[in-house]
């Protein structure tokens, strides 16, 4: 990678360093919290789904306010909104306080996700963007694993914890309030309807809705899961720690393979062994095998966390060029709203077959995703092996990634209104 490059994309990415290690430790610790406290798990699921709405929110809506008032002036903004939220959790722990806490700092996290993957588009060329999404991956996913480590040392029954997630989101602004940069432009693009992206790529579509139902119930209620059957916090955190690290290192190989084979076959093998890891869960005691346990956390992470950006693939190969990053957006959108119900979903399995009931929901989910799967095979041909567009490794966080994603290089807006939202050094619209 370009030394030029880096050095304009490292302010950005030291605070989404530091940011996303009190977010990595604030997402297990609240569950935990919660649980400690006995709250029903419906309010537990709540409290996550409360996260994911204000996360849609925030990164779809947000870009107005940020073109208004600046991206620095903007950062800060969110920034100090999510490290007073995290110490009012400390301050309050009420489930219904909670949920509108939770609703706040997801908004707030997807307007500050929003100013740093627009940042860093900006500092990256066209050329670049493939490793620097891979960069932006592994820093991301590693910041919150050792947001994990850091938990392990604290005692979630005190304010200090929140205190630390305080912290990490105020220190985050440092490194961008001192950088002088261009930002990027915000470009209207084809719009493309649900129904219309369904249509188009059925199979992408019903994926990422699938793995928005998997991957929140695994981020906000797998740490419940694990409570429940006697872990202490140590080993928790660990489990957590291993999920993360197990997305962060197989998505890139799973990836390459659906490069080389037809996507919708690596899909259905992936949900195939999310059905094969949750039977395990559901019909053995694991709980005096961590060492097994943390293979299976790791092996089930691995495949979730990639469910998402091979189906965003899959949509690439059945998209025209002008509609990849309307189509990529579109099936954010997807996700989130499988994201935000996932969390409401999986606590009437857990409350009625106990903690294994939230590997019978994944069993359910990957069950009908196969057969789902099986039936595209039947009905429509797979994209040919030489029209694959590469693989690239992504996360499901903002609009912005479909921008970043080289390949939507060859789109061009034509003579579409285009708002420049380059900044003075201060922060300030030129």
């Amino acid at each position: 990678m370009p030394r030029a490059a880096l050095t304009s994309m490292a302010s950005p990415l030291i605070s989404l360093l530091i940011y996303s290690i009190g977010h990595g430790l604030l997402t297990t610790l609240l569950t935990l919290r919660l649980a400690e406290e006995q709250v029903s798990t419906f309010w537990i699921g709540a409290v996550s789904t409360a996260y994911f709405a204000g996360l849609m929110a925030g990164t779809f809506i947000n870009s107005r306010l940020i073109l208004r008032v600046g991206h620095i002036r903007a950062y800060s903004a969110y920034a100090s909104i999510l490290c007073s939220v995290a110490l009012l959790y400390g301050m309050f722990v009420v489930p219904e306080t909670w949920l509108l806490l939770r609703l706040l700092g997801g908004f707030a996290t997807g307007g500050l996700l929003v100013v740093i993957e627009s940042w860093i588009m900006v500092s990256s060329p066209v050329r670049i963007r493939g490793r620097m999404m891979a960069l932006y991956m592994v820093l991301f996913y590693g910041a919150m694993v050792l947001g994990q480590m850091l938990l392990k040392q604290l005692d979630i029954s005190m304010l200090l914890p929140f205190a630390v997630a305080a912290l990490a989101a105020s220190l985050s602004v440092i490194p961008l309030a001192l950088a002088r940069v261009d930002m990027p432009h915000f470009d209207k693009h084809e719009k493309l309807s649900v129904a219309e992206l369904f249509r188009l790529t059925p199979t992408a579509v019903f994926s990422c809705f699938i793995s928005g139902l998997l991957l929140s119930v695994a981020y906000g209620l797998l740490p419940l899961y694990f409570s429940l059957i006697g872990f202490d916090l140590s080993q928790i955190t660990d489990m957590v720690a291993w999920l993360i690290l197990g997305g962060m290192c197989l998505q890139y190989p799973l990836g390459r393979l659906s490069d080389r084979v037809d996507r919708r076959i690596v899909l259905m093998a992936l949900f195939a062994a999310t059905l094969m890891i949750s039977l395990l869960f559901v019909l053995s005691d694991l709980s005096a095998e961590s060492w097994l346990t943390a293979l299976l956390v790791a092996s089930l992470g691995g495949i979730i966390f990639a469910i998402y950006p091979i189906s965003l693939s899959q949509a690439c190969d059945e998209l025209q060029p002008e509609q990849m990053i309307a189509g990529n957006q579109g099936l954010l959108l997807c996700y989130s709203v499988g994201a935000m119900a996932g969390p409401l979903l999986a606590p009437l399995f857990i409350n009625g077959f106990g903690a294994r009931g939230l590997f019978i929901y994944f069993v359910l989910l990957a069950t009908i995703t196969v057969v789902f799967l099986l039936w595209r095979r039947s009905v429509r041909a797979a994209v040919p092996l030489d029209e694959h567009v590469a693989f690239s490794a992504t996360t499901p966080n903002t609009p912005v990634m479909a921008e970043l994603d080289p390949r939507a290089e060859g789109y061009d807006p034509g003579e579409e209104e285009q708002v420049d939202t380059r900044l003075s050094p201060n922060g300030d619209i030129k």
